[in-house]
């Protein structure tokens, strides 16, 4: 028997408040990161295969409330890759995007 609750996880999106400090520099939004099975997250995570930055790359899909300078900065690809060229940034956000995997919210 197969869950039909379960296939509704297949397209599920973890939204993470991220507020963090580099640099003496503040970051903070609401990532978007994608969930997925705890085969792709053993893949994703195997230190011969993959690095911080393919984590990022795959799981973080989006973010909303990212101001810099007073302006709402839209999720882009060119602007991850500005991010992602400090390691520190990079380190952060694939920790993130690996621990959002495992949040589970209760329910009263």
């Amino acid at each position: 028997m197969k869950l039909k609750k379960l296939s509704k996880l297949k397209d599920a999106t973890i939204h993470a408040p991220i507020h963090f400090e580099y640099g003496g520099v503040e970051f903070k939004f609401n990532a978007h990161i994608k969930l997925v099975p705890e085969n792709d997250i053993e893949t994703l995570t195997n230190p011969q295969s993959t690095t911080d930055k393919a984590i990022v790359e795959q799981l973080l899909i989006g973010w909303d409330g990212f101001i810099d300078e007073g302006k709402d900065i839209t999720f882009s690809k060119d602007v991850l890759d500005e991010m992602l060229c400090f390691g520190g940034i990079t380190g952060r956000l694939s920790a993130e995007c690996i621990n959002a995997q495992y949040r589970v919210q209760e329910k009263n």
